[in-house]
């Protein structure tokens, strides 16, 4: 193993060196996004990120290895069973905190759909006319009653502290995640760009299409920066896709 290691490091340096880099099959898929997370928080300066929808812990994980974000991360999951997992693995990061319950438009409680799939939870009935072969029998294994929290109430309270930190918002809530943002209008100004999951084929009941989604984060004045395909059906129609926004309010005039 320690020679296979050897050899693959030397092939990578070497690969550096001629101007090429060499990233194995499974991250290929990774890499437009995390190219240009790096110009986003660098460009921003970025300091704190609110992983929303955090699920396994996935986002935290891209951040730390593809992006090289090395600031604080926030992470809001509110189905037990992955908040009890994210928590078990705060030993491993210092500057990580874990929040076990949902953002939303109002404070209070309700029930969420807990799929077998680990990254298909969501307040949202599943849709199974649109896309065909997604939802499988039995989807859903158990319905979950968890807690709902806004941004802007957090942020009034002083729970958390935008006061001294560049923040990016990254939103995967599976087809919740405007609700989020109608909880969160007092605190957009303050946040230097966001990632927020849009659905252009709805796998969700009553979840917004991918032009709501456009249009509120316009009227909110973030412009749009970037899009990157999430899903797609077996005839590779694009299902869902990650938009990337900057605040106009940040971006000096010419």
């Amino acid at each position: 193993m320690f020679l296979k290691n050897v050899v693959r490091d030397t092939i990578i340096e070497a690969a550096k060196r001629t101007g090429y880099d060499m990233v194995p099959s499974w991250k290929v898929d990774l890499v437009p996004l995390a190219n240009h997370l790096r110009k986003i928080f660098a460009q921003n300066n970025i300091q704190l990120v609110l992983d929303v929808g955090a699920n396994m812990g996935q986002y935290h994980d891209f951040l730390r290895s593809e992006v090289g974000f090395k600031g604080q991360i926030l992470s809001f999951e509110p189905v037990r069973k992955y908040s009890d997992l994210l928590k078990s693995r705060l030993a491993e990061d210092p500057r990580w905190r874990i929040y076990d319950f949902a953002l939303g438009s109002e404070e209070g409680e309700a029930s969420i759909n807990v799929t077998r799939s680990p990254g298909l939870n969501s307040f949202l009935p599943a849709r199974t006319d649109v896309v065909d072969g997604f939802w499988s029998e039995g989807a859903v294994i158990a319905v979950e009653k968890v807690r709902i929290r806004t941004l802007d109430n957090m942020v009034s309270e002083g729970e958390i502290d935008f006061s001294n930190s560049n923040v990016y918002l990254k939103l995967d809530t599976q087809g919740f995640d405007l609700e989020v943002i109608k909880g969160a209008l007092r605190s957009l100004p303050k946040i230097r760009a966001l990632q927020t999951e849009a659905s252009i084929r709805p796998i969700y009941e009553g979840m917004p299409t991918f032009l709501e989604s456009l249009a509120t984060m316009t009227q909110n004045s973030f412009d749009l920066s970037g899009m990157f395909p999430v899903t797609h059906d077996d005839n590779l129609r694009l299902i869902e896709l990650d938009f990337v926004f900057v605040n106009s309010l940040f971006i000096k005039p010419a």
